[in-house]
């Protein structure tokens, strides 16, 4: 009895798994129109992404905006309640803002979309996430699978891919 014991973290983690694989197997569908929506949403997000990633300060601060009218003409009340803050914190990303203040803008922002790639079914992203700098981001999957932390310029590559979809 006494050995069975030590199982029990492996068993209570393999449940884990198999409770998160089922639950992202079965995200929501968004409507006809709200794909659209969304998705255009998170391709301005992977500009936003890239502009972070090689920091480009005047493009990152252009990609925000264009976030930002993305997010606004999300037309879903749920969605919209759910961004209703990152259009704050993406109108407070600014060229002239320093690079930490706009790391930690983008963190916000990039946690409700997140939420959004786990819950509804919107392909190719997903979430990763570097525990160094304790950020997380979207990336599409498919046009680039391997890490690409938008935070730390000294470590591109650290960080995980935290779903699978």
């Amino acid at each position: 009895m006494k050995h069975n014991i030590r199982y029990i973290p492996v068993l209570f983690a393999i449940l884990v798994l198999i409770i998160s694989v089922d639950l992202w197997a079965n995200r929501k569908q968004l409507s006809d129109t709200l794909k659209p929506q969304v998705l255009k949403a998170l391709q301005i997000n992977e500009r936003l992404h890239s502009a972070f990633f090689t920091y480009n300060a005047n493009k990152v601060e252009a990609e925000a905006k264009q976030l930002k009218a993305a997010i606004e003409e999300i037309k879903d009340e749920e969605l919209a309640n759910l961004l209703n803050l990152s259009k704050t914190k993406l109108s407070e990303i600014t060229a002239k803002t320093k690079r930490e203040k706009n790391n930690e803008a983008y963190d916000f922002v990039s946690k409700a979309l997140i939420h959004i790639v786990k819950t509804y079914d919107v392909g190719k992203y997903n979430a990763y996430s570097c525990p160094m700098v304790k950020k997380v981001w979207v990336q599409n999957s498919t046009k680039q699978d391997g890490v690409q932390n938008p935070y730390a310029p000294e470590m591109p590559a650290c960080g995980t891919k935290d779903t699978s979809f």
